[in-house]
């Protein structure tokens, strides 16, 4: 490095414990840069990991892609289109006479887990609201009405509550799926036409319709105000809203000189060189001539510190135009692009000539 710097034609002002802070300093520039491109470009496969850097180190690994990322995004669309999420629907009921059509929520249903109302239920969890989901009663089951839904013997069994259960009757060999197609119709007719009963909902209150005639159990599904740190499905929490959250505390370390390659190694020797060419430049600069005898010395300092930094800048620009080139979505444009342009080297091969047999 003094070599570099002038020497031994010029005395370097710096001794080599400066000399090797600036070579400590450009590797672990390096390192941090490394790291910081790599944390960007992984951060999505590794949120919610531990954090703690005394057990986990994530330097120079590569992480399997995963979808948690996207699927702990997707969760609160799935929950409102009923196709999973991280909150528990909860049941609760009701039993509906002729003395009222509307009934408060929060007092009048029962949680069928707790047995408490879910106002009180609510009240224990620390919530203040629920959202409705879902209002039903129980009626039959399609099973009854598979085969004929004017049998007497289907009649008898709506009445008193047989289920799976047919008369006699002439049985045809279908498919599987049309078993499913049939009782998914008559499941989709129950709750859009045949139902007797609608409702109407306006805060805590419910509000059956029409006046039911004689006593019937109706069920509410719902949901209560969910805790984003504390979610509800997790048993004694969710160690991931404690983990990874960011690239700022990602557990990556200093990378060591020793396990670089030789392109590092001499990212850093340069960086290094420059490091060192505008320390020197400074301690120049406070002495803008020597006198000699019969005139001056000039120093260098503010040309050398200029170029020291005129030539840090271009080793960053380098390494973030080589890390931006490296990342996996311009990997995959490379690869894609390479393969695409080896498919139409292929169709431009002339296709060899069958061998015919001529009888």
């Amino acid at each position: 490095m003094r070599h570099s710097l002038g020497e031994p034609k010029i005395p370097v002002e710096l001794d080599n414990v400066q000399i090797f802070t600036m070579f400590e300093s450009s590797n672990i520039e390096y390192g941090a840069m490394v790291n910081k491109y790599n944390a960007m470009n992984r951060l999505s496969n590794v949120l919610g990991l531990s954090k703690d850097f005394t057990t986990q180190d994530l330097t120079n690994k590569l992480p399997h892609q995963t979808l948690d990322f996207m699927m702990r995004l997707a969760n609160p669309i799935a929950t409102e289109a009923g196709v999973g999420g991280i909150i528990n629907f909860r049941k609760a009921y009701a039993n509906v006479s002729d003395a009222s059509q509307t009934y408060d929520m929060l007092t009048d249903f029962v949680d069928a887990e707790t047995n408490q109302s879910v106002g009180d239920y609510i009240t224990g969890t620390g919530a203040n609201t629920i959202q409705l989901r879902k209002v039903w009663h129980n009626d039959p089951s399609a099973i009854t009405r598979y085969f004929d839904p004017f049998a007497s013997t289907n009649v008898m069994d709506q009445e008193f509550g047989y289920e799976s259960y047919s008369g006699d009757g002439m049985f045809y060999i279908y498919p599987i799926y049309a078993d499913l197609l049939r009782g998914g119709a008559i499941e989709t007719t129950d709750k859009v036409r045949r139902s007797n009963y609608s409702f109407w909902s306006q805060g805590s209150k419910l509000t059956i319709l029409p006046l039911a005639p004689r006593t019937v159990k109706v069920w509410i599904e719902y949901t209560v105000d969910i805790d984003p740190y504390s979610p509800d499905f997790a048993v004694g929490g969710d160690s991931s809203i404690n983990g990874i959250t960011g690239i700022h505390n990602m557990p990556l370390k200093d990378m060591p000189y020793d396990e670089l390659n030789s392109a590092a190694k001499h990212w850093i020797r340069e960086m290094c060189l420059a490091n060192c060419m505008v320390t020197l430049g400074r301690i120049r600069r406070k002495f803008s001539s020597i006198p000699i005898p019969n005139g001056d010395i000039t120093l260098d300092g503010d040309q050398l510190a200029s170029e020291g930094i005129e030539k840090q800048q271009v080793l960053r620009e380098e390494l973030k135009e080589m890390l931006e080139k490296t990342s996996d979505v311009e990997l995959m444009r490379s690869d894609n692009e390479m393969f695409e342009m080896m498919e139409q080297q292929l169709q431009r091969i002339p296709m060899s000539v069958p061998i015919i047999m001529m009888g």
